[in-house]
């Protein structure tokens, strides 16, 4: 094995390694940690700690995700096994990506949300989708359809390399 294929498999490793901590983090404090302080008299004080340690670790996972992204990127696109599909699919899966990074550096950091602070109506349509529809669910919405969009990155590559 090449030092370049060595470098190259480093590289996935990391890239996946940010992605899983990321992602795999969004998912676990809104499916688990958050339901299970629901209610408890510290539920605001332990979101706002947990928080922000997780925010630590999502702007290291960000900072690797660019660096190891460009590279793999690079490596890819460079190949000549890069159809048109997969450069659509690619600028697509970029395009959520630059989007996510964008709502946890300058959105989650101003403490404004995506969605308007006063729901129309209690109870109503509106306002439980405006609810859904803030910056965290959107993050790990985004995250998991980037993931998808990998997958299918992936595939076509490979298809691609098979003939």
């Amino acid at each position: 094995m090449e030092a370049s294929q060595v470098f190259l498999i480093i590289m996935r490793w990391l890239h996946l390694l940010a992605t899983a901590a990321w992602i795999g983090g969004c998912i676990f404090f809104f499916a688990v940690l958050r339901p299970a302080l629901r209610g408890s008299s510290e539920e605001s004080l332990l979101n706002r700690l947990a928080g922000n340690e997780f925010r630590h670790l999502v702007d290291v996972a960000i900072w690797v995700l660019l660096v190891t992204g460009t590279i793999l990127s690079i490596d890819r696109l460079t190949s000549g096994h890069s159809t048109s599909t997969y450069g659509i699919v690619f600028l697509l899966k970029l395009s959520f990506a630059i989007w996510m990074f964008y709502l946890v550096w300058f959105r989650n950091r101003s403490g404004n949300r995506t969605t308007a602070e006063t729901p129309i109506g209690k109870n109503g349509l509106v306002s439980k989708v405006t609810s859904m529809l803030n910056a965290s669910n959107l993050i790990m919405a985004f995250g998991i359809l980037v993931l998808l969009l990998s997958e299918l990155l992936d595939h076509l590559f490979e298809q691609s390399i098979n003939g």
